[in-house]
């Protein structure tokens, strides 16, 4: 858990003082401002109280200033804006882009970016792209380098990704190069429109991509492509139907009803 300071009733209180301070410093400036009675009133000793919140006043701005400007550095270094458009990680990203990098001040680090309109990404409207990186490290563990492995979509409408149908508004997740280039499709959630051997695919149903199923004497089974079925969702695999459970497919995107091997 984060510690989080309790500050004490003397302390509260001093706070208190200061902002009211600051508000009446407000309320009796724009009074002397104008009333010509308020300005006439403002003797010697209005002027030594007018003066000591004044002061007071300037230090509660300057305690919001001052504990404002960690927070907006932080932005600048981790969080920047683009101010126009710029090619980073393979994606062209239109000014306005929100990112959040991992290195201060480089984009090409970056581990989420947000789109102020949608950005075509292989073949995703994208709203949103999240990737995972890696760390490398040197002997003595400082960082040296950030590769990105994947790449999260996450956008509108539907994604056509390895000639499926994508929901764009769940995350499409696709494999990159370590410049950041997408290099090949690894899981979504289907959309409507997908078939398999002519049968609809429900709706839902998450595809993942594989590269065959391996064992410890070194075979590698012949699917590479894992659905996992909605759970009320049926499913006719050869004779019989199915609810809900997993399919697999081979490279054609055949089912596989036979044992693996």
């Amino acid at each position: 858990m984060i510690p989080i300071p309790i500050l004490s009733l003397e302390a509260i209180l001093i706070i208190l003082a200061f902002y009211s301070a600051t508000l009446a410093w407000l309320v009796w400036t724009l009074r002397i401002i104008l009333s010509a009675k308020a300005r006439r009133r403002f003797g010697p000793a209005r002027i030594v109280v007018y003066a000591i919140f004044t002061a007071m006043s300037c230090l509660t701005v300057w305690y919001h200033y001052d504990l404002r400007q960690p927070t907006a550095e932080f932005k600048m270094k981790f969080e920047p804006v683009l101010s126009e458009s710029n090619l980073i990680g393979g994606i062209n990203m239109p000014a306005g882009t929100k990112l959040v990098v991992n290195a201060p001040y480089d984009f090409e680090t970056f581990r989420e970016a947000k789109f102020p309109y949608p950005v075509r990404i292989s073949g995703t409207d994208t709203l949103r792209a999240e990737r995972y990186l890696t760390i490398e490290t040197d002997e003595e563990y400082r960082t040296r380098d950030y590769t990105p492995l994947n790449i999260r979509l996450t956008g509108l409408g539907e994604g056509l990704e390895s000639e499926w149908r994508c929901d764009a508004t769940h995350p499409i997740v696709l494999k990159t190069h370590s410049d950041g280039s997408i290099k090949e499709f690894e899981s979504c959630i289907a959309a409507d429109g997908n078939l398999i051997e002519n049968q609809p695919l429900p709706e839902g149903a998450e595809i993942i991509a594989i590269d065959g199923t391996g064992y410890t004497d070194g075979f590698v089974a012949l699917d590479r492509w894992l659905i996992y079925l909605p759970a009320s969702a049926e499913f006719s695999v050869g004779n019989k139907s199915q609810i809900g459970g997993v399919i697999r497919l081979d490279a054609k995107r055949r089912i596989i009803t036979k044992p693996l091997r």
